[in-house]
């Protein structure tokens, strides 16, 4: 009977051992499931607000890893990876735009990463920042464009029964055009509003050629030719080269004297500077892969550049007439340096880099 007792006795203290050790469990089952708890920091919301993306957390943000990767096509991921973040299947960056991003992605990385990354042509420097709770992730500024456009006339020289200079089968009208129209082509690409005096194989006057000019407001006039030698060849003159030509001033000749000119001194000086940035940045583009001789800025009172209101030149890009020098100006290639060239020099006198 006294062993029944002291058996009892026993069971009685192990039972209350048991709950004691049933508290503390259950106590730290508690503490530690909140612990984890915690550490799972749910994503609460997102807002895009002008260049800054936010992203609020349920609890303070960890640690943020920030990298950046370089894609196809000159595009940049910036990649954000959000320590001990859980991405809820609700949230998503789909919904926003932003000039300067091509996308928005967001994803849970693995289980202790969200990441988020942001794709953009722009590159920039001040990525993010960390208050509390909130992540804010800088996106690239959007580049200011310069909404200026000024309108600049190209003028193929001859078309139609005028056919220019010729040498053999190269012919002057068939050169020209084929360089207005990929002059047109990269300054419409570079921004700038483009009209032309003709676009196909059609005959304009002279006069009509700078009443275009003039009814357009054209900002500058570029007239495109190629040149030739005379018959009667001085033996001390070398026939090839580039030459560019700007208004000389007054002139006796009668032709167009019903016409009104325009001679000014503004319009002189600033249709030679244009002259002479442009023969730069021409020779530039084709001396590298050509030998092509300077001819000079010269002055001349040749109509178009007379009748035109705005800074007006005459460009002479070769002689048709030369072996070497006419074969050049019928391939693509010694077209697209010439006019590359031209499109240059253009910018840089409008300061458009």
């Amino acid at each position: 009977m006294l062993r029944f007792f002291v058996n009892l006795k026993i069971m009685g203290s192990i039972t209350v051992l048991n709950k004691k050790i049933i508290v503390i469990i259950l106590l730290f089952s508690f503490f530690t499931s909140a612990l984890f708890a915690q550490k799972e920091n749910y994503l609460k919301s997102t807002r895009l607000i002008k260049n800054q993306l936010k992203l609020t957390f349920k609890y303070k943000i960890d640690h943020v890893k920030f990298f950046t990767l370089k894609a196809y096509g000159g595009k940049i991921k910036y990649v954000y990876d959000i320590k001990n973040a859980i991405l809820p299947r609700s949230k998503t960056l789909s919904k926003y735009k932003h000039p300067a991003v091509i996308a928005f992605r967001m994803g849970q990385f693995s289980k202790k990463y969200l990441r988020v990354v942001i794709e953009s042509k722009q590159s920039h420097y001040k990525t993010y920042s960390i208050r509390g709770k909130v992540l804010t992730l800088n996106l690239p500024k959007v580049k200011k464009i310069n909404k200026y456009s000024p309108i600049v006339i190209v003028d193929a020289g001859h078309g139609g029964y005028d056919i220019g200079a010729s040498s053999g089968k190269l012919i002057e009208k068939k050169i020209t055009l084929a360089l207005a129209l990929k002059l047109k082509k990269k300054l419409l690409h570079r921004g700038y509003k483009v009209f032309m005096t003709r676009e196909g194989d059609t005959y304009k006057s002279l006069g009509e050629r700078t009443d275009l000019a003039n009814a357009k407001k054209g900002k500058i006039f570029i007239s495109l030719h190629t040149n030739a030698s005379p018959r009667r060849r001085n033996r001390k003159y070398v026939y090839k080269g580039l030459e560019i030509f700007y208004l000389r001033g007054k002139s006796r000749r009668a032709r167009y004297s019903n016409r009104k000119v325009y001679i000014g001194a503004w319009k002189k000086k600033k249709s030679a500077e244009l002259a002479k940035i442009i023969k730069t940045k021409m020779l530039a583009s084709v001396r590298k892969k050509y030998i092509v001789i300077d001819k000079g800025v010269k002055r001349n009172n040749f109509w178009v550049l007379r009748g035109t209101k705005m800074p007006a030149i005459l460009i002479e890009n070769g002689y048709i007439t030369d072996k070497y020098e006419g074969r050049r100006l019928t391939k693509d290639s010694y077209q697209n340096l010439l006019v590359q060239g031209i499109v240059s020099g253009v910018d840089s006198y409008f300061n458009r880099k």
